[in-house]
Formats: structure tokens, sequence, C-alpha cells
């Protein structure tokens, strides 16, 4: 039995999505993979960075409330006396 040429342009348009999907599948989700991975490495990295930043920053504020505390008990211990 012959195909209509409805059908056969039909069976036209599903084999040309087929072929569109299996591209954007293989080459467009695989490229997009790649750039997920290279940028989860890369917030992997700013964060140890800044990590690192902040736990510097931590030493000194406690280093100037160390200071302010002392200076604080010297002027104290001077009034007292």
């Amino acid at each position: 039995m012959p195909q209509t040429k409805v059908q056969l342009q039909q069976q036209i348009e599903i084999n040309d999505l087929a072929k569109d999907i299996d591209v954007i599948k293989n080459n467009h989700l695989a490229h997009i993979h790649d750039c997920i991975h290279r940028v989860e490495d890369e917030i992997k990295e700013n964060k140890e960075h800044f990590n690192g930043r902040l736990d510097k920053l931590d030493n000194r504020i406690f280093w100037v409330l160390g200071l302010t505390v002392t200076t604080l008990a010297g002027i104290i211990a001077n009034m007292v006396v």
C-alpha cells in the first residue's frame, strides 16, 4: 500500500527531528556538561581562596580585639592605682 504525500512529508519531518535531537544530545549537551564541570572546579578554587582570606581576616580582627582589651585593661589598672 503506497504512502500518501502527507505521510511521506510527515516521515521526512520525523526523520529530520530525530537527527536534530541526536545532534543536540551528542554535541550541545556534551559541551554544556563539560562547561558545568569547569565552572564547578573554578568555584571550588575560588571558595578555597576566599576561605583562606577570611581566616587571615579573622586572625587580624582577633589581634585588634586582643590589643584593644589589653590597652583598656592597662588604662583601668592605671586609674585604680
